[in-house]
């Protein structure tokens, strides 16, 4: 897990981004256990969702086994819950639809929405951007922001090819 604070317009924290990794439920309990009394420092602007939003980090259960079922872990959901106003969670995965794969997990899915919901914040998941169109996003002084950049401009800027750069 890592956590990453980015300055943006002068203005130091503006963006916090927290990496999941692989992190299963147990390393997440460990970390509410150890930041529960200083919740702020798990705060993130944008958490990229743990293990390609796999069940596995906010469960001991298996989805396959128990489905709706699978019960949440209370300390797990608390870590991944400390959002700051407008928070998104990102998922590097593929599309996730409601079937029996973990990861990525339709229900894993829903929670992350509903961490977000409570702050204003979204859900994202890099399969439903358009073919070729990366996911940009840029820090000012109020935080992370989606843009949307044409891909001419982004295989420019990413490869050195063409004369325009990102902004």
């Amino acid at each position: 897990i890592m956590q990453v604070s980015v300055t943006g317009d002068g203005q130091t924290g503006a963006g916090v981004f927290m990496f999941g990794g692989d992190a299963e439920v147990a390393i997440w309990e460990r970390v509410w256990q150890a930041h529960r009394y200083s919740p702020a420092n798990l705060a993130y602007d944008v958490l990229i969702a743990p293990h390609h939003c796999s069940w596995h980090s906010l469960s001991w259960d298996s989805w396959s086994d128990y489905g709706e079922s699978a019960v949440v872990s209370a300390d797990a959901r608390n870590a991944l819950s400390q959002t700051r106003p407008g928070a998104v969670v990102v998922s590097s995965s593929a599309a996730i639809v409601d079937d029996n794969n973990d990861p990525p997990c339709i229900r894993a899915k829903r929670e992350y929405e509903a961490i977000v919901a409570a702050c204003n914040g979204e859900f994202r998941c890099v399969a439903d951007t358009p073919v070729d169109e990366p996911l940009v996003m840029e820090i000012g002084r109020n935080g992370p922001k989606f843009v949307r950049v044409p891909v001419a401009r982004a295989a420019a800027a990413t490869t050195g090819v063409g004369s325009e750069a990102l902004p």
